[in-house]
């Protein structure tokens, strides 16, 4: 029996519940209620917690029945799907399953930037108690108050230069994602046949909280109802039975504008990261700027590792939706390609 430990608005710890769920391996979910103040990491302040003893420091952990911690989302999904391999998450066509990490990525590492910007501006005070709530439990105002102001004053500071975005840039930018997604879920569920992967599960995790949040999901709710209900039904896939469409057949016009959403947002974002970030040692990095640039340049390594023809099947989506050139390898970054694994 595997034993996840989420957080309440974490959408890591929904996607991998989510996965488990359509895995159809046995799990139970649990919050720990272990006394987070909301200042400092996880599990800190209570050495006996079960966050502590996985010693990660983020969420979700997920406990193997083994009794071994592991933690990061992608590669996990990677291995539970050689544990069930009649319903991986992966394509069988290396091109296909490329485009399907890629959207994964995409989604945990750009999809958030729109949420966050209004869960720690616009609707600070509503996200930062309803946060505390989840991470203690019952509790009176007089002790709510301080815990959601901690908090809320932390993730604040994590704005970073995305608090100085103008709200209509990152509302246009948002509802562009919501606009592309509708289109797919008006011809489809699912990306790559009848039958979800990573990407799918990617953007359900992070669109968890999109329905959660107050404004941003006022907007899906007025703009993308689709993808709203999508979200219901993502979330527990344990009896859905489906197949793959062959790989010519995936690369519809719906998928490039999914990809197209993403991509302009995502590798602006890498590119800026890229300028600050030093690609010696990138094994030890598990989160923060250094960690999204190893995974960047393990897309690439996937990317130049296709056979030629299987290249030359994605290659135009990409091309023709602002990815391709962005996943070839500049001078030298080769060399530093390491392999992305369970923490």
């Amino acid at each position: 029996m595997y034993q996840i430990y989420g957080g309440p608005a974490s959408t890591y710890s929904l996607k991998i519940r989510a996965v488990f769920r359509y895995l159809r391996l046995p799990h139970t979910w649990m919050v720990p209620m272990d006394g987070f103040t909301g200042a400092g990491g996880l599990g800190e302040g209570a050495p006996d917690s079960t966050l502590a003893a996985a010693g990660k420091g983020v969420v979700p952990v997920v406990r193997f029945p083994d009794g071994s911690y592991h933690a990061d989302s992608t590669p996990m999904m990677y291995h539970l799907s050689e544990l069930a391999p009649e319903r991986t998450l992966i394509h069988p066509h290396a091109g296909i399953s490329l485009l399907s990490h890629l959207i994964e990525e995409m989604a945990d590492e750009y999809l958030p930037l729109f949420f966050f910007y209004y869960r720690w501006t616009t609707d600070a005070d509503w996200c930062g108690r309803r946060q505390m709530i989840g991470w203690n439990g019952a509790m009176t105002d007089a002790e709510l108050e301080p815990l959601a102001r901690a908090f809320t004053q932390r993730q604040q500071a994590q704005l970073g230069a995305t608090a100085s975005l103008p709200p209509e840039q990152v509302q246009r930018d948002y509802e562009t994602v919501l606009a592309a997604l509708e289109g797919q879920l008006q011809k489809s569920l699912f990306f790559f046949g009848s039958r979800p992967s990573l990407a799918e599960f990617g953007l359900h995790g992070q669109l968890t909280q999109y329905a959660a949040d107050p404004f941003v999901s006022r907007v899906m709710k007025d703009k993308a109802v689709r993808v709203f209900q999508w979200g219901q039904l993502m979330d527990d896939l344990s009896g859905f039975e489906g197949e793959w469409a062959e790989p010519e057949d995936c690369l519809t016009e719906e998928l490039g504008r999914v990809i197209a959403s993403l991509a302009q947002g995502y590798f602006t974002m890498m590119t800026s990261i890229r300028q600050t970030v030093d690609l010696s040692d990138l094994s030890g990095a598990l989160n923060g700027p250094r960690y999204r640039i190893k995974c960047l340049l393990a897309l690439k390594a996937e990317l130049a590792g296709l056979t030629e023809e299987d290249r030359n099947l994605i290659r135009p989506i990409l091309e023709a939706n602002g990815a391709w050139d962005a996943l070839q390898f500049a001078p030298g970054e080769e060399a530093h390609v390491v392999a992305i694994e369970m923490g």
